[in-house]
């Protein structure tokens, strides 16, 4: 019994994982209902994710509402012009979808494509102002870049975003929990792309590989060592 209230039990470290992307989402939402504000409160959704999913400690709630002040202003200046063009790319689609046939399925199709573009722009912006300093154009440049170069994982990323969004339209009580955890996964593949411009996320690991590998030649030369070897003086 002492096993299964032990917090270290995988059951509970999960369950204590869920309700802090619960915790995030619910902060999302709130911060995000003033409108003008969806820019910097996905960026501190996004830097916070990142840090369980490096599996760091500390209260998600601190760190979200230090990146949200930290980025409120250039995420301002970013999310609002960037979810203006949302609404007028959703917009036109909207309306090609109903206005019929012919020139307007072409537009619908091209509408479509930018709007994919633009959510994979959008998405990869603020999850890099998240983690880097830079000005709000070579933050663009660079997430369009990114996209592009990971077209595999950046289509992975909007099919999660595209299910959560199926998902609460079908229970929209799980408008609190559902768009946290397709975030986080979302942020596990974006942090597979930026393994080489953030090498310290997987520092941990090779320190931990290196210490093992040491230990395994020290152990092995051990035990080739026989007493009575001749031992080289100026290692004495």
């Amino acid at each position: 019994m002492g096993k299964l209230f032990d917090s270290t039990n995988p059951f509970w470290t999960a369950m204590g994982r869920i309700f802090d992307v619960f915790v995030l989402n619910c902060l999302w939402l709130l911060c995000c209902l003033p409108i003008i504000t969806i820019g910097p409160s996905t960026t501190a959704l996004f830097y916070s994710l990142f840090g369980i999913v490096r599996g760091e400690g500390g209260y998600v709630s601190k760190d979200f509402f230090k990146s949200f002040r930290m980025n409120i202003k250039q995420g301002m200046l970013l999310g609002i012009p960037l979810t203006l063009l949302g609404a007028f790319l959703a917009l036109d689609i909207y309306l090609c979808y109903n206005a019929g046939r012919g020139i307007y399925s072409f537009f619908l199709f091209f509408f479509i494509v930018i709007f994919i573009l633009w959510a994979s722009v959008t998405l990869y912006t603020l999850a890099l102002l998240s983690k880097f300093e830079r000005s709000s154009k070579d933050l663009l440049i660079w997430a369009f870049t990114l996209c592009i170069q990971n077209i595999l994982k950046t289509f992975g990323m909007l099919i999660c975003i595209v299910i959560a969004l199926w998902v609460c339209h079908i229970l929209p009580g799980l408008m609190f929990i559902v768009p946290g955890l397709a975030f986080e996964t979302v942020i596990a593949l974006f942090a597979s792309i930026l393994a080489p411009f953030l090498p310290e996320l997987y520092k941990d690991e090779e320190l931990e590989e290196d210490t093992m590998s040491a230990s395994a030649d020290s152990k092995s030369k051990d035990q080739t060592m026989q007493p009575g070897d001749d031992i080289d003086p100026w290692l004495l």
